[in-house]
């Protein structure tokens, strides 16, 4: 426990908690908390005296990361019902009509606003934070540049950038590192950099224009380097875009700021490019854009052109593209940066710039005015960042005290943000001299009460009102994510009321040193020396825990050979061909990975995993290296709700000499219910008889149902810690998981474990009555199902990979969701029925002989012998057996296609119908048996019949194009 007071007798938080009851999402644990006497309202408790304390303390008027001007959005999204279980999953153009728990409307508007300050309001990217938004944009650059220069590998290069970011980037992407000093002669820089690239390897040069520690690259001087040296322009505004993009042009000429012109750029031509207007502009490929920061690390809009970056594939569990790198994102992240852009936009930010411009000129004058103090004074061009040097420890500490940051080269760094008035320009005078009593310019007027002039606009408050509104509808139903879309219906009300709160970076410290201490107890390590061993972090998605966990395990083995399961989650692929030492892109050597075959049941196949084991350590052994394994096993988070079987893995390598160098366990679902058995340790060592594996993947947004973030523990005894786990997180992301670890206790997660499994079990026996392939595994809340129709698929929310589809029991689903979808299944099969029996004496009279109808699904036989059929008749098909088999095969899956069998179960014909989203059927071509195409015409009139009866009795459009009732023979 961080605090333990008394529960208020006036809490506000209590209030907003017994407020929202009549939204609840009711389940097993949650009704408990209807209860007076429940132990949640202790935890209430605190929680008040945590925002009683947060409200009271003062702000740090100075400080780069967040001003109360920013952070009043946050209110606007409590007013409208927020949070509610957001995930924006993929990019903001990838929409699926089935999950509409996301603002990429939004976050669309964001990108479009920022994307068009910089002359391209048709730019692609997404909202992040500064860490994974540079990264994204240089993976970018480094995908476009396998393209246009296939056989150069590229050197990132860089001066002031963030040395995390920088040394992510070369770990996840396997990129080549330089850093230059711009400082030096241009004639020095362009000979090293020839040096370094050979003459003919392009570069990918990262430039800060406001370091967190105020420094900043200069543009004029990169873009006179770019005239003799190739290089594309990636620009790091994460806190100063909306600044510079929105400076007149006279502003900009005095200050010597650049234009920045987003857009393509061939390599070898220079950054600078002549306007019409006979102005200039600097050419940029990726930008981070960001500003209005309300709290750090900000939301970021990653922005590069539409055109440029590789081609993304197709994720099935998501039906759409995903470039992103960390796949589920928070929405709320993407709403806040779109609500700053309605609410201010550019005219907005002009404005309030210009105060604090005019603020930092007066702070300027007045350290001027000081005499001989001792200390000096630099205003930064392209951030409202004024820089004092020459501080003694008492004068530092009298600016740390405002909000300033310690520079590391001996200064202090203030930033004019829009709440910085006249008194706290006084203030630090005083810091610095404290009998100094300067007047400030009549000039310079007090502070304009900006969050009275801009407020976010009623309308879109209405709008996201009625948003949630309807989401608290569509909750109960969406079953095919692993997401618990109940629990905010209860906490959501209480975090709220923290949304425009800053949180203090000393209780952000202590929390998360003990919320991770606290997993890693529950994953055996008991001693102060065990829990040394291991470092730890949070992240923004189990997606990005992964990609992060690899690493790790890969700086400890470099070298290493990585394998992961064909069911692994899509994040592990993608973060394996990201990298272009794992791909081994630039050798002649082969990929330092491999995908491994599954089972039936979605558990990696031991006999495939030992016989490539063993491929690459004979590979080793005639190339002179030491082999090691690096396993990436699932717990549960595969489509088919799989947990890799460790022990057989472990002794099926053991019986050919192999051991497991270092295993990571990807857990995002399973371990949000418990430790299933693992234990974390050492490589080589067992719990009775479980390998104890050195690195997991924690979610916190699946089981617990929170803010998208999670964990991931990495082995690291030598204590060198990756600059990937150094990225910081929303601090929301804490607090949340405080506030969940403090609510549920592990009695509580293991009943809502036994809840959902009992409703797996459920809904498997109901689905085999009614006669659906299935498959459930032990220990899994995933029923995985052959596809229904479409419709249902979109009513359900539910997730569709090949022939199937799965329904996970999370908590909020209900006894009555799952009677709900079973009797939709059940209701579909007896219209369908009803239809049949209109039919079936008008076939048997038109093709001479008794037959029967059966709905065709594609994990039956009959599908298999279709398609067979079918695809027999592919030569006389207009279109090509290629485009003949997709249109067979979305038939086939549609769950509504009509098979005519004889008595003795021949197939007399086939009516193909697609099942579609918007609860609609389209008839295709009809198949026919060849000795009934004398009764062609009469057959299809019937199937015509046979059409209009199923769409009128299950309620659906019936669509009809050219290639309706056409006729093949089978």
């Amino acid at each position: 426990m961080l605090l333990g007071p008394k529960v208020a007798t006036d809490s506000i938080i209590q209030k907003a908690f017994d407020d929202g009851q009549n939204q609840w999402i009711d389940d097993p644990i949650i009704s408990q908390w209807r209860d007076a006497g429940h132990r949640i309202h202790k935890v209430l408790g605190e929680a008040n005296e945590l925002h009683k304390s947060w409200s009271a303390s003062s702000s740090l008027p100075f400080a780069p990361s967040s001003d109360r001007l920013w952070a009043e959005a946050g209110r606007a999204m409590a007013q409208a019902g927020l949070p509610w279980h957001t995930n924006q999953l993929g990019m903001p153009t990838e929409l699926d009509t089935s999950f509409e728990f996301h603002f990429k409307y939004f976050e669309q508007l964001a990108i479009r606003e920022k994307g068009a300050r910089v002359g391209d309001a048709n730019a692609a990217g997404y909202v992040s934070n500064p860490y994974e938004a540079n990264c994204y944009c240089i993976r970018a650059l480094q995908q476009d540049l396998r393209e246009t220069c296939p056989t150069s590998r590229p050197v990132l290069v860089y001066d002031n950038f963030n040395q995390d970011i920088i040394r992510s980037a070369e770990i996840l992407f396997g990129l080549d590192l330089y850093r230059v000093n711009l400082k030096l002669p241009l004639e020095d820089i362009q000979r090293d950099l020839r040096i370094v690239t050979g003459g003919n390897r392009p570069i990918i040069f990262a430039a800060s224009l406001a370091a967190e520690n105020g420094g900043y690259d200069d543009l004029t001087t990169i873009s006179e380097i770019s005239q003799r040296v190739p290089l594309l322009l990636h620009v790091d505004a994460s806190r100063n875009f909306d600044y510079i993009t929105t400076l007149s042009k006279e502003e900009r000429e005095k200050l010597g700021v650049e234009q920045l012109k987003l857009d393509v750029k061939p390599l070898r031509q220079p950054l600078k490019k002549s306007t019409s207007d006979g102005s200039s502009v600097i050419v940029v490929s990726s930008l981070a854009a960001g500003g209005a920061n309300h709290t750090y690390p900000a939301p970021v809009v990653a922005l590069k052109p539409a055109s440029l970056g590789g081609k993304s594939k197709k994720v099935a569990y998501i039906r759409g593209l995903d470039s992103t790198l960390a796949g589920s994102r928070d929405a709320m992240t993407s709403l806040w940066m779109a609500l700053q852009e309605i609410r201010f936009g550019a005219p907005g930010f002009q404005t309030i710039y210009q105060r604090c411009a005019s603020m930092r000129t007066a702070l300027m004058e007045a350290l001027s005015s000081l005499g001989n103090s001792g200390v000096s004074a630099f205003a930064c061009p392209y951030s409202l960042d004024v820089i004092i040097q020459s501080c003694s420890k008492e004068q530092t500490d009298g600016l740390l005290s405002l909000g300033g940051v310690l520079t590391g080269t001996g200064g202090v760094m203030l930033t004019l943000q829009p709440s910085v008035g006249v008194n706290d320009i006084s203030s630090v005078l005083k810091a610095l001299v404290p009998s100094a009593t300067i007047p400030i310019a009549e000039q310079v007027s007090a502070y304009t009460a900006f969050s009275t002039a801009y407020r976010v606009p009623q309308h879109t408050i209405d709008e996201l009102s009625t948003t949630v509104q309807t989401w608290k509808i569509r909750s109960r139903s969406a079953a095919g994510y692993p997401l618990h879309l109940g629990s905010y219906s209860a906490l959501g009300p209480v975090i709220g009321r923290f949304l425009d709160l800053e949180i203090p970076g000393a209780w952000l410290d202590a929390a998360s040193n003990e919320l991770l201490k606290s997993r890693m107890q529950t994953f055996g390590l008991r001693t102060q020396h065990e829990i040394s061993q291991f470092k730890a972090s949070f992240t923004n998605g189990s997606t990005m825990g992964n990609r992060l966990g690899i690493h790790a395990a890969l700086a400890k083995l470099p070298g290493a050979f990585v394998y992961f399961s064909a069911e692994s989650h899509y994040s592990v692929s993608k973060t394996v061909q990201d990298c272009d030492l794992l791909t081994n892109r630039w050798s002649a050597r082969r990929p330092r990975y491999t995908c491994v075959p599954c089972d039936n049941d979605g558990r990696m196949m031991v006999d495939a995993l030992v016989k490539q084991a063993l491929s690459d350590w004979e590979y080793c052994l005639r190339h002179g290296e030491e082999y090691r394994m690096v396993l990436f096993a699932n717990m549960g988070t595969t489509f088919l709700g799989a947990r890799d079987d460790l022990k057989r893995i472990c002794s099926g390598l053991l019986e050919v000499g192999i051991q497991i160098s270092y295993i990571h366990i990807d857990g995002a679902l399973d371990f949000g219910y418990g430790n299933c058995g693992v234990t974390l340790g050492p490589p080589g060592v067992t719990d009775q008889g479980m390998p104890v594996v050195q690195g997991i993947t924690v979610s916190h947004h699946k089981v617990m149902g929170g803010m998208v973030s999670g964990e991931v523990f990495c082995w690291s005894p030598t204590g060198n810690r990756s600059p990937c786990l150094d990225w910081k997180v929303d601090p929301r992301i804490i607090f949340e998981a405080w506030l969940y670890a403090e609510a549920y206790s592990q009695t509580d997660l293991t009943q809502m474990f036994r809840y959902g499994r009992q409703n797996a079990l459920l809904l498997e026996a109901d689905l085999k009555r009614i006669g659906f392939a299935t498959k459930l595994g032990p220990d899994s809340v995933t029923v995985v199902l052959e596809r229904p129709p479409a419709w249902i698929v979109e009513e359900f929310s539910l997730r569709p990979e090949g022939n199937w589809v799965h329904f996970i029991t999370m908590a909020h689903i209900s006894h009555e969701t799952i009677d709900l979808f079973c009797s939709r299944l059940s209701s579909l099969d007896k219209q369908c029925l009803t239809a049949f029996s209109y039919i079936r004496p008008l076939l048997t009279a038109a093709m001479k002989r008794p037959v029967k109808l059966n709905r065709l699904f594609c994990q039956s036989s009959l599908a298999e012998r279709v398609t067979r059929l079918a695809m027999e008749a592919a030569p006389a098909i207009p279109s090509g057996s290629s485009e003949w088999a997709t249109v067979l095969k979305t038939a086939v899956r549609s769950a509504l296609s009509v098979v005519v069998l004889d008595n003795c179960g021949q197939i007399e014909a086939v009516l193909l119908i697609n099942s579609l989203r918007d609860s609609s059927m389209r008839v295709g071509p009809l198949l026919l048996q060849k000795h009934h195409l004398g009764d062609a015409d009469a057959i299809v009139d019937i199937s015509k019949q046979l059409a209009g009866f199923m769409a009128r009795h299950m309620r659906v459009t019936l669509q009809v194009d050219s290639s309706s009732y056409a006729l093949y023979e089978m």
